[in-house]
């Protein structure tokens, strides 16, 4: 039995429907002449005027802030001209994850369009770790003896021995990363860009790493091409930024909405804007038409992630830089099986996860930490999302790294009030390293340490998340009578795409819903999928990821759900959760 949907009870959840003010409700919907339902969406979000609503419903480029309002940005872009302008090497350091190799591949394009040569260095994963390492970067620059200078993505907010090591060999660093500063900064950089700096406007203040590239990738091109060569390369660039921010889940709000959005849109088109490997990605992945975040979510990212957790990050970076048809079908393809190869890891890991969860279960009331030697470092931080998913509180999943260490991910509930990285600083006096941003971390430790070191995690986490109440929570923005589920309302509530990161999808509840017919199981590996038909309402309904749907032909239910489309664009409902009617 899947444990990881068996154990929850129905409903799963609590059900709160969401606070809107009437009065901005009806003038949304009267100014705007859009239904109700989506004023109330737009107002429970904080959106209460026409002009703000207008603006969320229909980004625009143009509402992006100049490049140069991100603190650092113009300074980086300035050192990375120069040293184009004077022909010296420059090596872009990434990350293994989505978002650190779009933002290689963001920079590296944009070095290369003003005339530079940028190589791409990716550390590995197993053997060297996360982010800007003093074991990675001597290998980087072993392979690349003639560098001037090293431009960090998506990492090195916190290795300052990094910048000092480069520094001592006449190699200047420039450091790009949005991840929490848990140290001074480097003192060494030649310049340090992250959104987290105390000046950064508003808009800009949630932007992943490649979103970090993209406003360099644009400064450089407002330095160094004219305007129409400059447009040409911020839209190219688009389609990767917009991938990387969906898969980070960083908040879709300000800038990060516009890129979001008109990058869908790009991807959207039969040519992924000119990006030959995007569009073999997006066939491999089954996506025709309109693209959403949840497409990018649970489609294009998970292969793209799936290299550099069990393949190799090349694969993808060739990927996204071949004109070759033939080419970038074979690599899509690639991708394809190391996703599948993915798939059979993590799923033989949460099996094994939840057997120990159940053993250890008394001894951590606040956390799960998790140890296995035999896991994949590519899989842990699945596996920790996947239990946050089911016990709804801090998830540490570890197993073995190099040199004695063991290396794991920590995943939190994206709820108000928990920090993930809180407990960890607590806890740094018995951490090697640790980094990261809200919901999501990574660390390493000594393996002699891990028992103590559950132990004060558990109480770190007792302490830090005293006051939150950890049930799983659904907000429910509206309640349908059935006859207002309509192809007309879900065509409106496509208006608040891109959904994800502090602005979920719409979901909506309708209640006393008649089971037509005892819903049927389906699925491949595991029956934990289920498909519905109700006597109220024609569309069919979905449920997945629960194996246990105790309900039968003529029940009544409660039902809470977003609308989504099958691969014949037929409208349906997804259900999120369930109970019997009162």
């Amino acid at each position: 039995m899947n444990r990881d949907t068996a154990t929850r009870p129905w409903p799963a959840c609590r059900w709160i429907t969401s606070e809107a003010d009437a009065d901005s409700v009806r003038r949304l919907a009267e100014d705007l002449a859009i239904p109700a339902t989506l004023a109330r969406c737009l107002a429970a979000r904080g959106v209460a005027t026409s002009e703000a609503a207008e603006d969320f419903l229909h980004p625009r480029l143009a509402n992006c802030l100049l490049p140069d309002a991100l603190p650092g940005a113009a300074q980086a872009a300035e050192i990375i001209g120069r040293h184009v302008e004077t022909g010296g090497p420059i090596v872009v350091f990434g990350d293994f994850d989505a978002d650190g190799m779009m933002a290689s591949a963001i920079l590296a394009e944009a070095v290369a369009t003003i005339g530079g040569r940028a190589a791409v260095f990716i550390p590995d994963r197993s053997t060297e770790g996360y982010g800007f390492t003093l074991p990675a970067l001597e290998r980087c620059l072993r392979e690349h003896p003639a560098a001037t200078l090293v431009v960090t993505v998506d990492c090195g907010i916190s290795q300052p021995d990094s910048c000092d090591l480069a520094a001592s060999r006449g190699v200047a660093v420039v450091i790009t990363d949005h991840h929490a500063l848990t140290c001074p900064l480097p003192a060494s950089a030649a310049a340090v860009v992250y959104p987290e700096h105390p000046e950064t406007p508003g808009a800009l203040r949630h932007l992943c790493g490649a979103g970090v590239a993209f406003k360099i990738a644009h400064q450089l091109a407002r330095r160094h091409l004219d305007p129409d060569a400059g447009r040409a390369l911020v839209q190219r660039l688009l389609p990767m930024a917009a991938i990387a921010t969906v898969a980070d889940l960083v908040p879709l709000v300000g800038e990060n909405r516009i890129v979001v959005g008109k990058g869908l849109d790009m991807i959207g088109s039969n040519g992924c804007g000119g990006n030959v490997g995007l569009h073999a990605l997006k066939m491999v992945s089954g996506l025709f038409g309109a693209v959403t975040a949840r497409s990018i979510a649970f489609g294009i990212a998970p292969r793209i992630n799936a290299s550099g957790r069990v393949g190799t990050p090349r694969t993808v970076l060739e990927l996204l830089r071949t004109p070759d048809h033939a080419e970038a079908r074979r690599l899509a393809a690639a991708l394809e099986e190391n996703n599948a190869e993915r798939r059979r890891q993590e799923t033989n890991a949460v099996d094994q996860a939840h057997a120990v969860v159940t053993t250890q279960a008394a001894e951590q009331a606040h956390s799960i930490v998790l140890f296995h030697e035999g896991w994949h470092p590519g899989v842990v931080g699945l596996v920790a999302s996947r239990l946050v998913g089911v016990h709804g509180k801090p998830v540490i999943v570890a197993t073995r790294g190099e040199e004695g260490l063991v290396r794991g991910s920590a995943r939190g509930p994206e709820l108000p009030g928990v920090d993930i990285m809180k407990p960890l600083a607590a806890c740094s006096g018995l951490l090697v390293k640790y980094g990261g941003h809200r919901v999501a971390a990574g660390l390493s430790l000594r393996e002699e340490d891990l028992p103590r070191f559950r132990a004060a995690f558990d109480a770190a986490c007792g302490e830090a998340f005293a006051g939150v109440d950890f049930r799983r929570t659904l907000v429910i923005d509206d309640w349908l009578a059935p006859g207002d589920v309509t192809d007309e309302l879900e065509t409106a509530l496509q208006l608040l795409e891109p959904c994800g990161m502090d602005n979920a999808e719409p979901l909506l509840g309708i209640r006393g819903l008649t089971l037509r017919s005892t819903p049927c199981s389906f699925g491949r590996a595991r029956k934990d999928n289920w498909e519905m038909s109700f006597h109220e309402i024609p569309w069919r309904g979905m449920l997945f990821r629960r194996e246990d749907f105790p309900f039968a032909a003529g029940d009544r239910l409660d039902v809470v759900f977003t609308f989504s489309r099958d691969s014949h664009d037929e409208l349906q409902i997804i259900l999120k959760d369930a109970a019997r009617a009162s």
